[in-house]
Protein backbone atom coordinates (compact mmCIF):
# COMPACT_ATOMS: atom_id res chain seq x y z
CA UNK A 1 0.00 0.00 0.00
CA UNK A 2 2.69 2.27 0.68
CA UNK A 3 4.59 1.39 -2.86
CA UNK A 4 1.19 3.08 -4.31
CA UNK A 5 1.41 6.22 -1.87
CA UNK A 6 4.94 6.85 -3.11
CA UNK A 7 3.70 6.40 -6.83
CA UNK A 8 0.59 8.51 -6.23
CA UNK A 9 0.39 10.93 -3.96
CA UNK A 10 -2.74 11.89 -2.24
CA UNK A 11 -4.72 11.54 -5.31
CA UNK A 12 -7.05 9.12 -3.84
CA UNK A 13 -8.20 11.65 -0.80
CA UNK A 14 -10.41 13.27 -4.12
CA UNK A 15 -12.39 9.63 -3.29
CA UNK A 16 -13.66 11.69 -0.48
CA UNK A 17 -14.53 14.68 -1.53
CA UNK A 18 -18.19 16.01 -1.80
CA UNK A 19 -19.00 17.56 -4.99
CA UNK A 20 -20.93 20.87 -5.03
CA UNK A 21 -23.69 20.52 -7.19
CA UNK A 22 -24.00 24.13 -8.00
CA UNK A 23 -19.98 24.52 -8.68
CA UNK A 24 -20.56 21.62 -11.28
CA UNK A 25 -23.04 23.15 -13.21
CA UNK A 26 -20.63 26.12 -13.50
CA UNK A 27 -17.85 24.19 -14.72
CA UNK A 28 -19.59 22.49 -17.06
CA UNK A 29 -20.96 25.78 -18.21
CA UNK A 30 -17.80 26.97 -18.84
CA UNK A 31 -15.73 23.78 -20.22
CA UNK A 32 -14.44 23.62 -24.00
CA UNK A 33 -14.54 20.28 -24.99
CA UNK A 34 -12.82 21.59 -28.36
CA UNK A 35 -9.36 22.67 -26.57
CA UNK A 36 -10.44 20.94 -22.85
CA UNK A 37 -9.86 23.54 -20.93
CA UNK A 38 -12.08 26.35 -19.07
CA UNK A 39 -12.98 29.32 -21.14
CA UNK A 40 -13.77 32.54 -19.55
CA UNK A 41 -14.43 35.13 -22.49
CA UNK A 42 -11.33 34.43 -25.04
CA UNK A 43 -9.12 33.76 -22.29
CA UNK A 44 -8.34 30.01 -21.19
CA UNK A 45 -7.81 28.38 -18.01
CA UNK A 46 -5.91 25.13 -17.30
CA UNK A 47 -3.92 24.12 -14.87
CA UNK A 48 0.44 23.45 -15.87
CA UNK A 49 2.32 20.40 -14.92
CA UNK A 50 3.48 22.37 -11.94
CA UNK A 51 0.20 23.28 -10.53
CA UNK A 52 -0.96 19.66 -10.89
CA UNK A 53 1.95 18.51 -9.23
CA UNK A 54 1.33 20.84 -6.34
CA UNK A 55 -2.84 20.19 -6.13
CA UNK A 56 -1.95 16.45 -6.31
CA UNK A 57 1.08 16.28 -3.78
CA UNK A 58 3.23 14.43 -6.65
CA UNK A 59 6.16 15.39 -8.45
CA UNK A 60 6.03 15.17 -12.26
CA UNK A 61 9.58 15.25 -13.23
CA UNK A 62 9.94 12.15 -14.47
CA UNK A 63 12.33 13.10 -17.49
CA UNK A 64 11.49 9.13 -18.88
CA UNK A 65 7.72 10.66 -19.27
CA UNK A 66 6.07 12.95 -22.17
CA UNK A 67 3.48 15.34 -21.10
Amino acid sequence: MSEDKDKYGNVAQFLFVKPDDALLKVMVHFWDPTYRCFMFNEMDMVLTIKEYSNLLLYDFRDLLRIY
